[in-house]
């Protein structure tokens, strides 16, 4: 019979720490996600053979980029990446046009 006793008052016990425990949690505000905002930039259409570049704005930063051939375009795409200062997305095709397009982001 004590140890019973013993059981439930220390059962009662637990419940009322976790009780308390519950509630400052939920108290504690989560804290804010940044806003992002994501922009595609598309660069100029290049001349045949040339580089299309596609630069991100003041104030956002380069997430991505990808590039789009023109009608014109025969061959394989020899460049697709970020430009050497990580701020735009350049593209070329061996033979016609392609269009560059940089995915940004808003700088928190």
């Amino acid at each position: 019979m004590r140890v019973r006793r013993g059981l439930t008052a220390l059962a009662l016990s637990v419940l009322s720490l976790l009780g308390a425990l519950l509630a400052v949690a939920a108290s504690v505000a989560p804290p804010a996600a940044a806003a992002e905002t994501a922009l595609v930039v598309a660069g100029e259409p290049s001349g045949p053979g040339g580089v299309s570049t596609a630069a991100c704005p003041v104030g956002t930063h380069l997430t991505g980029g990808g590039y789009r051939l023109q009608p014109d375009a025969d061959g394989p795409v020899r460049v697709n990446g970020p430009t050497a200062d990580a701020r735009g997305w350049s593209a070329r095709a061996e033979r016609g046009s392609v269009v560059a397009f940089a995915v940004c982001e808003t700088e928190d």
